[in-house]
């Protein structure tokens, strides 16, 4: 015979657990439409292309709103920017992630042909690789390597830095001040 402890505690976890899963995929949601809105910094081409970049880097970067999150960065208050760059005191942030998304774009098109939008997956992650092992052909403004430390910093704090990532992760968010929104 179940106890009324045991069941109590079984009841609570499932509408609890529902209720979690349930917010997981709001929230996910709503990023997806957030990522679709107007950009103040970045153009929509090149959010583009910068999501695209994330989210060969960490898986779910583009659907969890890595070019909002950065271009949100990029047009508020430099001291309050939540990107990695601002703590590496970097003069002009957004000209850093231009001259990147330029720099993608130009070694997309000397080593394929093509876009970096238009890659096949595999070719995109060999691009990746190429910045990783600082061998890119024609880019060398910013440092491919350097972008992609800073590029996968953003693409991380996106995807599992939130609440709804932390979930994920199967790891209890235990902020002291709950943050107003996601990032």
């Amino acid at each position: 015979m179940m106890r009324r402890r045991r069941f109590v505690t079984r009841m609570i976890s499932a509408p609890f657990w529902t209720s979690i899963f349930a917010r997981g995929l709001s929230e996910k949601a709503e990023a997806k439409t957030v990522e679709q809105t107007s950009y103040k910094r970045l153009t929509h081409s090149d959010a583009d292309v910068l999501a695209a970049w994330c989210d060969v880097i960490v898986s779910g970067a583009r659907p969890a709103g890595v070019a909002n999150f950065i271009d949100q960065s990029l047009s508020g208050d430099p001291a309050s920017s939540l990107l990695l760059l601002r703590y590496l005191k970097a003069s002009d942030m957004a000209d850093f992630y231009r001259k990147g998304i330029i720099g993608i774009e130009t070694e997309s098109h000397h080593r394929f042909g093509v876009p970096f939008l238009q890659l096949a997956q595999h070719q995109q992650k060999e691009m990746i690789e190429a910045a990783v092992a600082s061998n890119m052909q024609v880019w060398h403004d910013p440092d491919p390597n350097f972008f992609y430390f800073i590029s996968r910093s953003d693409a991380v704090d996106v995807v599992y830095g939130t609440e709804a990532g932390f979930a994920d992760l199967g790891i209890p968010y235990l902020a002291h001040i709950p943050p107003p929104k996601p990032w």
